[in-house]
């Protein structure tokens, strides 16, 4: 006796398709983006890749097309140098553990310098159902452009800590933004040293206790303050130890304020100093 039987699996196969039709469609979605993407299922096997981690990885198309294991996949890195090279393997094997833990918990992300000269951002991200994504990021142009600006701005940090004025920089909001050398010494102060920012008021207090003549603070704060137009404002002061100070203020580029030192050698404090204009 035989006994013939059928089940229903049009809902398992509709299932699959959807299945399909969803990873072609995230195939076709990620193909044209810079940042490479690997993902990775819950059995560890590489799933889904674009072509930019084709050309970021180094790794062959058919490497990626078997499913390699993520072990796999980053051994292949190592090999490649397309990774910071480890300095023992075993040590580098264990990092690799922790690292799928860490992208398993959405905590994984990295900058790599490749012998290259090239600079990535590598993170881990978990997915639906215990897959595990890899995105990587070629953001060499980025560090070199924050790079050369860093240089840039310690050239001048260095130019304008040999000149013997003593220069401070205020904000639109009345912050201090810049101070060189000779002005910390000439005011005896250290704004690296502060947890809160220096504003106009704090310098002009400075100002007013480290003078021994009396000065038209008020009009130096408003002037500080006052961006309507690049005009400047000079007085003389003089200090507790003596010397006699030019003090210039002068609007320098649109929301930035300019308050320069100078020395006054020979010139004796006027009685009664009052403030300048210069058009």
């Amino acid at each position: 006796m035989t006994i013939y039987h059928a089940t229903c699996v049009s809902a398992v196969a509709e299932a699959e398709l959807a299945q399909r039709n969803f990873v072609q469609t995230l195939a076709k979605t990620f193909a044209h983006l810079s940042i490479g993407l690997a993902i990775f299922d819950r059995r560890g096997q590489l799933a889904l890749f674009n072509p930019a981690l084709v050309d970021l990885t180094s790794l062959p198309a058919e490497f990626l097309a078997a499913r390699p294991t993520i072990l796999s996949f980053f051994d292949q890195l190592r090999e490649n140098r397309r990774m910071p090279e480890p300095k023992d393997y075993f040590g580098w094997r264990q990092k690799i553990a922790g690292v799928i833990a860490a992208a398993t918990d959405g905590r994984y992300e990295e900058t790599w310098s490749l012998e290259s000269g090239q600079t990535y951002s590598v993170k881990g991200r978990p997915h639906p159902d215990g897959a595990i994504a890899f995105l990587i990021e070629d953001i060499s142009a980025e560090v070199a452009l924050t790079r050369n600006y860093r240089a840039e701005l310690e050239m001048g940090q260095a130019l304008l800590d040999v000149v013997e004025d003593g220069f401070a920089v205020f904000s639109s909001s009345g912050i201090m933004m810049f101070c060189n050398a000779a002005y910390r010494t000439m005011w005896d102060l250290m704004p690296e040293s502060t947890f809160v920012d220096i504003t106009v008021a704090d310098s002009v207090a400075i100002w007013r206790r480290g003078t021994t003549t009396p000065a038209p603070w008020e009009q130096v704060e408003t002037q500080l303050l006052d961006l309507g137009g690049p005009r400047m404002r000079a007085f003389r002061l003089q200090l507790t130890d003596e010397r006699v100070l030019t003090c210039e203020v002068r609007q320098i580029v649109p929301g930035m304020t300019l308050a320069r030192f100078r020395g006054a050698a020979g010139i004796t404090a006027p009685e009664n100093p009052g403030m300048a204009a210069a058009e």
